[in-house]
């Protein structure tokens, strides 16, 4: 405990500057909802919603730059927040969206220092033609446009100086914050989603796990509309990693342009997900829609593997069925507790888990989405003391992420639970 608080401490120190950036926007938010809610008392419901409206849209504008300016693990938390359409406005999901393409690039000055690091100061020999100014920037890295003196049009992804020395400073305040702020959420379990946030980053600060993560993804028998980036295996480090340059469009840019497709689209990436999880027992696990590129010839490129999620063949097998339980789709002999139990979940009293499907049998009667009823599932056995998997949680953020976007996109279908069902009635 001790420890915990001079590891604090330190980092507070270190990153100063981004410590009092967010309590100046903390305060800054704090005061416009004062302000709404002084300004209501005088108007109409109509009015007063209007100025509510107002409101959110400033506060998402000034947390979305909070995220945006202090990078790597604020933005994977911005990320995180930006799919959970579940508890947050409209107007949040909207602007923390943003971060999932808009990362501050790093002076190439400064990248170059890396590739000297990792291939030596005649790095410049490998390529043809290398372009020096980013075309996409994420939290932790950015990524460059190149031609290898075979001819190849390659990506190469190059991780910001800084990123580690930030990951260390940032990953204990966010810890010690968690353990702060966990009492007063309540629609997640704050310390168990910081915790997933950390580790998937400090995953991703190894590129040579994430090179593995790769080869382990496209040798699965995916759907032929899903396209795994050729990887360049002896060209990659720790810190820098060289795939095939992907001729695509963003995933919401291009269901922006062609919203007609977006039902297309989503079911056949949430089958493949789903898919992954049931079927294959390893799914792609930073499903944010900034991950994805729509190719000319329809398929999606799956990009970022510094997160995969690995599952036993019995975790694929009990979350199936329990899939289904929760979707509404079949229903057991034996009690939910049991499959519950069975999964990993751990409660002090199991009828609990009785209380939470008769809640999902309600809900599922109102004919909400799968999303919703994944999401309502998970709040309630929270404020019942559940302890749930961290398997079962990532997964579940690949639900939402992709239920968030049937949302978005005013999809309203069924399109989770048929695709859930053959998979895994296949494994069951």
């Amino acid at each position: 405990m001790i420890g915990d608080i001079f590891d604090t401490v330190g980092s507070l120190l270190e990153g100063g500057e981004r410590y009092v950036a967010a309590t100046r926007t903390g305060f800054d938010i704090e005061q416009i909802y004062r302000r709404y809610r002084h300004e209501a008392d005088d108007h109409s419901v109509e009015e007063s919603r209007e100025l509510l409206d107002a409101a959110h849209q400033k506060g998402a504008s000034l947390l979305t730059r909070l995220f945006h300016e202090n990078g790597a693990i604020w933005v994977k938390f911005g990320q995180f927040l930006s799919s959970r359409t579940d508890i947050l406005p409209p107007q949040y999901v909207q602007e923390l969206q943003k971060l999932q393409n808009d990362a501050k690039p790093a002076e190439f000055r400064k990248i170059q220092k890396v590739l000297e690091a990792e291939w030596g100061a005649d790095w410049r020999s490998r390529f043809a033609a290398f372009d020096e100014t980013p075309v996409a920037a994420a939290s932790v890295a950015q990524v460059h446009r190149a031609t290898l003196t075979t001819g190849e049009r390659v990506a190469v992804k190059i991780q910001l100086p800084q990123a580690r020395r930030l990951f260390r400073q940032d990953s204990a305040v966010f810890k010690a914050l968690a353990r702060v702020g966990a009492p007063m959420v309540s629609h997640f379990d704050l310390r168990q989603v910081i915790d997933q946030i950390v580790d998937i980053t400090l995953q991703e600060l190894d590129f040579l796990h994430e090179e593995s993560n790769l080869r382990k993804f496209e040798n699965l028998p995916h759907s032929p509309r899903i396209y795994v980036p050729k990887l360049f295996g002896e060209m990659s480090s720790e810190r820098v990693l060289v795939t095939e340059w992907i001729d695509g469009v963003r995933l919401t840019d291009y269901l922006n342009q062609h919203p007609e497709q977006a039902e297309r689209i989503l079911r056949e990436m949430l089958h493949s997900y789903i898919q992954q999880i049931t079927a294959f027992g390893v799914f792609h696990a930073d499903p944010h829609p900034g991950n994805f590129l729509v190719m000319n010839n329809g398929r999606v490129a799956v990009l970022d593997y510094g997160a995969i999620g690995v599952l036993t063949q019995e975790e694929a097998q009990n979350y199936a069925i329990l899939l289904q339980v929760l979707f509404g789709r079949i229903t057991l002999d034996t009690p939910l507790g049991e499959l519950f139990r069975k999964a990993g979940f751990v409660a002090k009293d199991q009828r609990v888990f009785e209380e939470v499907a008769d809640l999902v049998l309600k809900e599922a009667l109102r004919n909400p989405t799968s999303s919703d009823i994944l999401a309502l599932a998970l709040d309630r056995m929270r404020s019942l003391k559940v302890q749930i998997p961290d398997s079962f949680v990532s997964l579940a953020r690949v639900v939402l992420t992709f239920g968030g976007l049937l949302k978005t996109y005013q999809i309203k279908v069924s399109g989770l639970d048929d695709a859930a069902i053959g998979d895994a009635q296949a494994i069951a």
